[in-house]
């Protein structure tokens, strides 16, 4: 019994290995290999592949924490336990952060400073593809008012328009805040990147209990260019816990480059327009005799015209209707058409201050003149100055302007 049994058993493993040998020759009967003996590594694929323990995430640590939120108006840095391949932070609208990922993957710093009651929500992951994500949520502003801008959106302004904030509180940490203001130009029409326009912010004595700020280039504006302007207001501490109700992000425009050399010794003004002389008109300025009547020597600049005007004076006891009045000179000084002084035009200087024309060329000039565009007066004994105008800022050199900025 035990040799029969013997027997069969062998006999089946031989007839199932018959059979696999023809299912596996069915192709051309030519193998002569034993499939059984292929089939015989078999096992070894039947055991447990050795388990690899699942990669840890890294631990991110944000700095600045202070009862569970970072102080708002300044950047965020987060800090990873172990090297990062990516790490996504996003605001409360899902949009983006931009920020910078060190080279050795451990730190990241966001570009901008994060607004006032915000939450930023992070995803990093490591080269071995663990992930870990988490919030950064910021502290609250103890008050929130509003700032305005001078120049409105894609509007178009002469060249030595300066750009003008007005804060409806007090700026105490001014240098915070101007670290954070940019200002970017680029050639109208230009698709090409933006540059940082040659100039600087100033802070104008404060009229308590409100902060002003005003940038100007250098130089004049570079006609026939896109200016654009970024004032993350409402991302900054103005000092005391104070921010503003929104950023003020726009784009406008400089147009062509017009300007007035206005020679009260000659008694005329001469029109520059792209580089070019466009026109000279005679002209009568203020009194030399009457330093209050003097029109002030310096660069002035447009800031508005209407074409009928009340003029009138205690002092001097007049009150004239007045036509094609361009003001440049927020202390009552126009370039407009006097009909009354003709006469003088050209050879000697009348008025109380005014740029006198004829009807005809304070028309023509009227038509042409824009805010910004820059009249610079010389030849007069008065000078033009921050007690008599709010937009002196031409009337200070490159090296008084710069030292009004909280960076210098």
């Amino acid at each position: 019994m035990s040799g029969e049994l013997t027997r069969r058993v062998v006999m089946g493993g031989a007839l199932a290995t018959a059979l696999t040998t023809g299912v596996a020759a069915c192709g051309d009967g030519q193998d002569k290999k034993s499939p059984g003996r292929s089939r015989a590594a078999a096992p070894s694929e039947t055991k447990s592949a050795k388990s690899t323990p699942p990669a840890k995430p890294a631990t991110i640590t944000v700095a600045g924490l202070d009862k569970g939120s970072v102080p708002f108006g300044a950047p965020v840095r987060l800090t990873s336990s172990a090297q990062l391949k990516s790490l996504l932070v996003q605001d409360g609208d899902g949009a983006d952060v931009s920020g910078t990922l060190s080279k050795d993957g451990v730190s990241w710093v966001s570009y901008g400073p994060i607004a006032a009651d915000a939450s930023w929500s992070w995803k990093a992951v490591t080269p071995a593809g663990a992930v870990s994500d988490g919030k950064v949520t910021s502290t609250a502003a103890i008050r929130t008012v509003r700032a305005t801008a001078n120049i409105g959106v894609d509007k178009t302004v002469g060249v030595a328009a300066p750009i003008v904030v007005n804060f409806e509180a007090l700026v105490t940490d001014k240098a915070m805040v101007e670290k954070h203001l940019r200002v970017l130009i680029r050639p109208a029409g230009s698709r090409g990147g933006w540059k940082e326009a040659t100039g600087s912010w100033a802070w104008l004595p404060d009229n308590a209990p409100n902060s002003t700020v005003h940038f100007r280039t250098k130089n004049y504006w570079p006609a026939h260019t896109e200016v654009h302007v970024i004032l993350p207001l409402a991302h900054l501490d103005w000092g005391g816990g104070i921010t503003g109700q929104q950023d003020l992000d726009w784009h406008f425009n400089i147009g062509r480059s017009q300007v007035v050399i206005a020679d009260a010794r000659k008694h005329n003004i001469v029109i520059y327009r792209d580089g070019a002389k466009v026109a000279t008109y005679p002209a009568s300025y203020g009194l030399g005799s009457d330093p209050i009547r003097n029109t002030r020597t310096g660069i002035n600049i447009v800031t508005d015209k209407q074409q009928t005007v009340e003029m009138k004076s205690e002092r001097y006891h007049y009150d004239e209707i007045e036509h094609w009045a361009v003001r440049f000179n927020n202390n009552g000084q126009f370039i407009h058409a006097n009909p009354d002084t003709v006469a003088q035009q050209g050879n000697s200087n009348v008025s109380h201050g005014c740029i006198n024309l004829s009807t005809a060329n304070g028309k023509a000039y009227y038509k042409t003149a824009i805010y910004g565009d820059p009249v610079d007066v010389r030849g007069t004994d008065v000078k033009l100055a921050n007690t008599r105008t709010e937009l002196y800022d031409w009337a200070l050199s490159w090296k008084q302007w710069t030292k009004l900025s909280a960076l210098t």
